[in-house]
């Protein structure tokens, strides 16, 4: 009898052992890597009148930062930072009821997320 087939089959599954490693090695650190990006967004965010913004909209800043990509939270984060109608937003976060938010910059993008989350 020969051993050849029994080789070859034990080296492909090797081969394919390997593979899998390799592929769960990087999975595992693209997910490290997505969440330490989503910590520093949370830590940028809760300091801006954003993270104020969310709340006022009930919309959970974990939910936030986990549905909404990298890209479109940088750019919201940018558009609240160099924000021009930051009396308006200040009088606006301290009512207590539902206000007017239609001057926010992040309008459009925050309302589309409450409804997706409700």
């Amino acid at each position: 009898m020969t051993y050849l087939p029994i080789i070859l089959l034990v080296l492909l599954a090797l081969v394919i052992l390997v593979v899998a490693i390799v592929i769960f090695t990087a999975i595992l650190c693209d997910f490290r890597s997505g969440l330490s990006i989503r910590d520093a967004f949370a830590q940028r965010v809760k300091y801006l009148r954003l993270d104020k913004m969310l709340a006022k909209r009930n919309i959970r800043r974990e939910d936030y930062l986990h549905t909404e990509s990298v890209t479109n939270i940088e750019n919201q984060i940018r558009n609240c930072e160099s924000c021009s109608v930051i009396k308006q937003c200040d009088e606006a976060l301290k009512e207590g009821g539902p206000a007017d938010l239609s001057f926010c910059p992040n309008d459009e993008v925050f309302e589309s997320i409450a409804k997706k989350s409700h």
